[in-house]
Parts: structure tokens; C-alpha cells; sequence
């Protein structure tokens, strides 16, 4: 942590300056914060299942399966520094206190997949879990008044996730699922949290349709002087399910 100090000889003062600067130090920010639950989350999800059952590839089964997924949203939130608290640093520009700021984002996530499932003893109801690799990529703009700035990010990391699935009849389930993304960058989102649940309907033994609601939690370091931040969205969700069989 840096401490501001005071001296009585400005050459003193100088030197902890730029020691300071050489360490990584710098004036504290305010952490860039936006909350949207009004925000309409697309995805697309493809799937090749390895089992050999024999239900169509679309069909929730038992056995193992590779998984690409990805998602996309865009919201933005209000954010007001109140007098006394720290700037918002972003993009080159600082936004000081007081004043109202408008946060915007456009969040995207990829990732590939490693996906067990298991209906036991041909029960309705199914676990799975899945573990693999992710790519988060955020377009972060902060606005005022007076200024506006963005920066953007992209991150890689280990991601993985565990969920319940529930056959209601021949070609309809519905899914719960929840998922965490971690990232060891030190710029950019470092952790993103997501939940979803679903009704998904089976179209064609390779397509399917989910409808449902997801909510997502991101947050990130900006480093080198940059604000964190903390962006959390939730709403309808789409997604369009391609299902095969090697």
C-alpha cells in the first residue's frame, strides 16, 4: 500500500516520488461498478458427443462430450462519485469527484470444453460437470459531461462448471448450470461468475433451442493506473444448440 507522506525538504520529497513510481505505486481509484439487469445475453453452444448411445445427438444423455461455447452482452449502469472519493482512471483520462458518470460495456465470452453427464439408472433427472478453457473479452467506456474514455481487455484462463438437467418428456428438459472463469492476468477480468436455467427443446436430432435467464458477475485489476471495475448483468437469455456425433 502507498502512503502519502510529508517532508519538509522537496528534494526528499522528489526521491520517495520516484521510488514510489519505480515500485508500482500509485493514488488510489475508485473501482468502476455497473449493475443491468434489464440485458438480453445471446449464445450459441456446439457440441460433439462421444457416447454411443442411442438417442439423437440432441437429446440429453448419459456420457462425455467436447463443448464450444459462446456468449455476448452489452448493458450499462450509472455511477456517481460523490465529493472526497477517489477519481475513476480509464483510457488515459481521469473522471474526478463529484460528478455522474455512465458506464458501458460489451462483454463477450468463448470457451472449449471437457462435459460429463450422468442420468442414473435411467432416472429423469441427470448431473453434469465440465471443465476447460476460457477467453473473456470486455470493451470497457466510461462518459461523463464533460470526457469520455474506454479501454479493452482480454484475458484467457482455466474455466469450469457443474449442473442438474431434468428430461420432462421426449425431446424437452430443463437445465440448471453454474460456472467460474479465473484468470492469473493482471490487467483485465480476473474472475467471472455465471449461472443459468433453461428449457431447452430439442428441433432436430442436431439442433436445439434454450430459452431461460442468465446472470453474470465480472470483475477485474486494470493495473498501470487503471480503475478496477466490477460489472454485473443479468437477463433473458437465447441460445441456439448444435449437437453431433463423430
Amino acid at each position: 500500500m502507498c502512503a502519502l507522506v510529508t517532508l519538509k525538504h522537496p528534494q526528499r520529497l522528489i526521491g520517495v516520488l520516484a521510488v514510489l513510481a519505480l515500485a508500482g505505486c500509485g493514488l488510489p481509484t475508485s473501482r468502476i461498478d455497473a449493475e443491468d439487469n434489464r440485458v438480453f445475453i445471446p449464445s450459441m453452444r456446439t457440441a460433439f458427443n462421444l457416447s454411443e448411445g442411442r438417442e439423437a445427438p440432441s437429446e440429453p444423455q448419459t456420457g462425455h462430450a467436447v463443448e464450444f461455447g459462446y456468449v455476448k452482452a452489452r448493458g450499462g449502469d450509472s455511477q456517481f462519485l460523490a465529493a472526497g472519493q477517489a477519481p475513476v482512471v480509464i483510457g488515459g483520462q481521469t473522471f474526478s469527484a463529484p460528478q455522474q458518470l455512465r458506464n458501458q460495456f460489451d462483454f463477450s465470452f468463448a470457451d472449449v470444453s471437457w462435459r460429463w453427464r450422468k442420468f442414473f439408472d435411467g432416472r429423469a433427472l441427470g448431473l453434469e460437470v465440465l471443465a476447460g478453457l476460457g477467453n473473456a473479452r470486455l470493451d470497457l467506456a466510461v462518459s461523463s459531461t464533460a470526457q469520455q474514455a474506454s479501454e479493452s481487455f482480454s484475458t484467457q484462463g482455466p474455466q469450469a462448471g457443474a449442473g442438474l438437467l431434468w428430461r420432462l418428456q421426449p425431446g424437452t428438459s430443463l437445465q440448471a448450470r453454474a460456472s467460474g472463469f479465473v484468470s492469473a492476468s493482471g490487467r483485465g477480468v480476473n474472475e467471472a461468475v455465471r449461472s443459468e436455467l433453461s428449457l431447452a427443446q430439442v428441433l432436430h436430432e442436431n439442433l436445439g433451442v434454450r430459452v431461460g435467464f442468465s446472470s453474470w458477475e465480472v470483475k477485474g485489476q486494470g493495473q498501470d493506473g487503471i480503475s478496477d471495475f466490477r460489472l454485473r448483468f443479468s437477463g433473458p437469455s437465447l441460445m441456439l444448440e448444435m449437437n453431433f456425433r463423430p
